[in-house]
């Protein structure tokens, strides 16, 4: 049955941008003097929620390391920086920047739709990697993070689309799984190749 998309939704670290939140959180532990664990998750399955806390912007990263200390009983070094944004220099796949490209060249609306927080959001900014889509919906922004229902409903009711008007990319199985759940027509990134294929295969590309 051929679909009618209106809005393509593409997530940014791990798709748009070669990033991986779990590859930052290893060297903020090695930093920190911890060598047993890679993630915050495997340190203490908690974390995850104060993450997700920063990245609606109801707590600022100042905060969340001080509850990271309190929650841990690692004590984090003193900083006058954005320690989460210190090592956080990602490159763009180009390859999805040029898919991306094809998209808008078609006519179809495209829109980044990322869980973030403000040292990254504002290194994106700066960088202009945001400048390739049509509108920004960051959590920060939102106050909602991915797989929340609230975050994908709240860039519908803003776009003025209805779920099935939407093809969702993202890298995390659990974003694509709640999207699913919503209506939203969704692809899970590996990698450009197969991207296009799967594009391809649903006759957006």
């Amino acid at each position: 049955m051929e679909k009618t998309f209106r809005l393509c939704m593409f997530d940014m670290g791990g798709v748009v941008v070669k990033h991986s939140e779990i590859s930052l959180e290893r060297i903020l532990l090695r930093n920190f003097g911890i060598t047993e664990y890679d993630s915050f998750s495997s340190l203490d399955p908690r974390l995850p929620d104060l993450l997700a806390e920063h990245s609606k912007a109801a707590i600022d990263e100042e905060q969340m390391w001080q509850q990271f200390s309190q929650m841990t009983g690692i004590v984090v070094p003193t900083h006058n920086d954005s320690l989460w944004g210190r090592y956080f220099k990602p490159e763009l796949e180009t390859y999805v920047v040029a898919i991306i490209e094809e998209l808008k060249e078609k006519g179809y609306r495209v829109v980044c739709a990322t869980n973030t927080e403000e040292a990254h959001f504002a290194y994106h900014r700066k960088a202009g990697h945001y400048d390739m889509f049509d509108a920004i919906y960051a959590s920060l922004q939102l106050h909602e993070v991915k797989p929340e229902r609230a975050f994908f409903d709240k860039i519908l009711e803003l776009e003025e689309v209805k779920p099935e008007e939407v093809l969702f990319v993202d890298d995390l199985l659990e974003n694509c799984e709640a999207a699913a759940n919503l209506g939203l027509n969704t692809v899970i990134y590996a990698d450009p190749v197969e991207l296009r294929w799967q594009l391809a295969s649903m006759e957006i590309l």
